[in-house]
């Protein structure tokens, strides 16, 4: 016997509410075959009996409207206000006109005519009503979550689209919600204060929505939609919610944030616009200036090449897209400079954006963690190269290379950077391991174990970007290096500011206490040269000497010197 065979063969309760004893008895002779019946005297009676601890679930109320102590319109406005009691369905019993339309205001289902003279179809009437209750319950309960009450996904966007229809706002807002760091707040308060704030955040948002002609969904975990007429002023919005919110969940321990795309076209289909919301609602982890994002095309244009990007990356490095362009490195510390190293910087010669600064593409790569794999072309580029050099030029020019941290957790590291160095026959010594102080900042136990091991296998680490982080002489005092390099911007501001100066002067002093080769970058004119130089850095780097360039021209560098 399957579920629903199950349900419709259990015996429902009927409550009649009648200070008639005779109208009682008729009704429990008409349904006492097929329900269990319950009868009171008056509503207030009625009402005693439903807040009774022991009573079995009430089906059905069968409600005069005439009777002493309380009568059934009174008893009605109790009862459709009470959350325990207001979904069960009522039958009006009246011999009065007049009482329909303010029975039907109240909430009541149906009516039944006194006197009962057709019993067939009172059995009628309440089995319907009953069997319309319980559907209705169940489809309520299917189209909402559980835990908050708001729309699911599919019911909501179902609702969204006969919002639209019916064009009662001609322009809307779709606006995703979401709790910043919901995962931390679980971890500190427990999951089950975590589920009464997003149950509080459905309540808030319900409100709002009430009084803006719009609806509410969940979208998922702690995300939430919301669908309502445009607003002229978000910040009074925004702190309509939260307002609204701390009514319900009166401690301040958490922050919203809000995605807001403005709808003017109802043929974009719903999901569209959710998705845009929720794009703009992301964005705002990295801010925390702002509660609220506003969507518009820059935003939907970025969206597209970042992912566009991220997609064209494993052809990029199979058909060389990429290109490794190299920046000069000269010694200074004698009367001429003289080329000593290189940095491999990455391009990108993209098919369809053309040709893209490594600007737009390694920090999103950084953020998915995908720079990994450039990481690994341009090490083996590297090596190649160097190796070319050597044979072609007789010289070992060293280069120095990035490794990202999110290389620092790779358990590979190693063999894949030892393979590039064997694969071409040149020695660890030859590829200098750039590593940015920010990479120490974010993993420094994970990094000081990669750093020692990279050092005892031949590599030279050099300190890329120094000065630029938090932790820049703890990463000092902590990682075994051999190249400190100072941040370029110090060299950019050292001649307007006499605080940055006297930093290039400390640079250079603690790379002469710890005895290891000092490098500046973005150098770019003579004073800045001279400056530097005087100050007693060995190596500079910058477009006083060059710009980075293809290898075909850093190779004229080789044959001047």
């Amino acid at each position: 016997m399957d579920n629903i065979n199950i349900i419709q063969k259990i015996k429902r309760t009927i409550m009649i509410v009648d200070d008639e004893f005779i109208n009682q008895e008729i009704l429990k002779a008409i349904l006492g075959n097929d329900y269990d019946i319950l009868t009171a005297s008056n509503g207030k009676e009625a009402l005693d009996i439903l807040h009774q601890d022991i009573i079995p679930p009430i089906s059905l109320i069968m409600l005069d409207i005439n009777m002493p102590v309380m009568d059934g319109l009174e008893f009605l406005k109790i009862i459709k206000a009470e959350d325990n009691f207001k979904k069960i369905p009522i039958i009006v019993l009246t011999v009065e006109k007049d009482n329909e339309l303010k029975s039907l205001e109240l909430g009541a289902a149906d009516f039944i005519k006194k006197p009962y003279d057709v019993p067939e179809i009172i059995r009628a009437r309440v089995k319907r009503t009953i069997e319309l209750s319980e559907d209705r319950l169940i489809i309520q309960a299917a189209e909402r979550d559980e835990l908050t009450g708001a729309y699911n996904k599919d019911v909501f966007v179902e609702y969204v689209s006969r919002m639209d229809k019916y064009k009662k706002n001609p322009v809307n807002d779709m606006v995703v919600v979401n709790v910043d760091h919901f995962h931390l707040f679980n971890e500190i308060y427990g999951r089950d204060e975590g589920n009464i704030l997003l149950k509080n955040i459905a309540d808030a948002l319900k409100d709002v929505a009430r009084s803006n002609d719009g609806i509410v969904g969940r979208l998922q975990a702690d995300y939430f939609m919301m669908y309502l007429k445009n607003q002229t002023d978000y910040d009074a919005f925004y702190n309509s919610i939260h307002e609204k919110l701390i009514e319900y969940h009166s401690v301040d321990n958490f922050r919203l944030r809000m995605g807001i795309y403005t709808v003017t076209d109802s043929s974009e289909h719903v999901d569209v616009r959710i998705d845009r919301a929720k794009l703009v609602c992301d964005e705002l982890r990295s801010s925390s200036l702002n509660n609220y994002n506003i969507y518009d095309k820059a935003v939907q244009d970025k969206s597209i090449f970042n992912e566009r990007l991220l997609l064209d990356l494993p052809v990029a490095i199979k058909e060389r897209q990429l290109e490794v362009y190299y920046q000069p490195k000269f010694n200074v510390v004698g009367d001429k400079p003289v080329l000593a190293s290189a940095e491999a910087l990455i391009r990108w010669n993209h098919p369809e954006y053309g040709f893209l600064s490594p600007g737009l593409f390694i920090p999103l790569l950084e953020e998915n963690y995908s720079v990994r794999f450039v990481d690994h072309f341009v090490w083996n580029e590297v090596a190649a190269q160097i190796a070319k050099w050597k044979k072609e030029y007789g010289k070992t020019i060293p280069v120095s290379v990035n490794v990202s941290r999110i290389d620092m957790y790779d358990e590979n590291i190693i063999p894949i950077l030892l393979d590039a160095v064997r694969n071409n026959g040149i020695t660890a010594n030859d590829l200098l391991l750039e590593i940015t102080e920010s990479a120490y900042n974010s993993a420094p136990e994970q990094l000081i174990g990669v750093v020692n091991n990279l050092k005892e296998h031949g590599f030279r680490i050099e300190i890329d970007d120094f000065g630029s982080g938090y932790s820049s002489l703890n990463a000092l005092a902590s990682i075994q290096f051999d190249i400190l390099k100072l941040d370029m911007k110090f060299v950019r501001e050292m001649n307007k500011n006499e605080k940055t100066m006297k930093m290039v002067q400390i640079v250079s002093d603690i790379g002469r206490l710890l005895n290891v080769l000092l490098v500046a970058e973005g150098v770019e004119t003579e004073e800045q040269y001279l400056q530097i130089k005087k100050l007693g850095y060995h190596v500079i780097q910058g477009y006083y000497f060059s710009k980075p360039v293809k290898v075909s021209e850093f190779e004229k560098f080789l044959k001047e010197d």
